[in-house]
């Protein structure tokens, strides 16, 4: 018996799969392009991921990644801010 020659579908969750939604969020991919990547990626039906990229929508891209890519610097300088502001 043989076996098949189809890759292991890729989690919808992964780092580059993540980062195509970003893409996509900033306008950098139009939707056409960044649904047919990201079936060729994950193995999902086309329509699937075209939710996927739908949901985004409404959020930000620091929203989608979970996180920010923002200098350390900058990042202790924002939590000192919050700190100062919060009532003792």
């Amino acid at each position: 018996m043989a076996k098949p020659k189809t890759q292991p579908p890729v989690d919808p969750y992964s780092p580059e799969v993540i980062e195509l939604m970003v893409e996509c969020r900033r306008g950098w991919r139009n939707q056409t392009n960044a649904v047919r990547d990201m079936a060729a990626m994950t193995g999902l039906e086309p329509d699937i991921c075209k939710v996927l990229l739908d949901m985004n929508k409404g959020m930000t891209v620091t929203q989608i990644r979970g996180y920010s890519k923002e200098p350390e610097q900058l990042a202790e300088g924002k939590k000192r801010k919050a700190a100062r502001r919060l009532p003792s």
